[in-house]
């Protein structure tokens, strides 16, 4: 359960962070989302690898 709170904080600043970035830089806080959704995609298919 630890992991998983884990990686919703990571998720949710790496989302945060990317938002208010790309949207200063080039106009577009959408990529944001992306990378979020990147970011936790990493994550299941990390924890899932390690299962085996």
């Amino acid at each position: 359960m630890g992991k998983a709170i884990l990686a919703m904080i990571v998720t949710v600043i790496v989302g945060f962070m990317s938002s208010a970035i790309f949207a200063n830089w080039v106009n577009a806080p959408e990529w944001g989302i992306v990378l979020a959704i990147a970011v936790m995609g990493g994550f299941i298919i990390y924890f899932n690898d390690k299962k085996k």
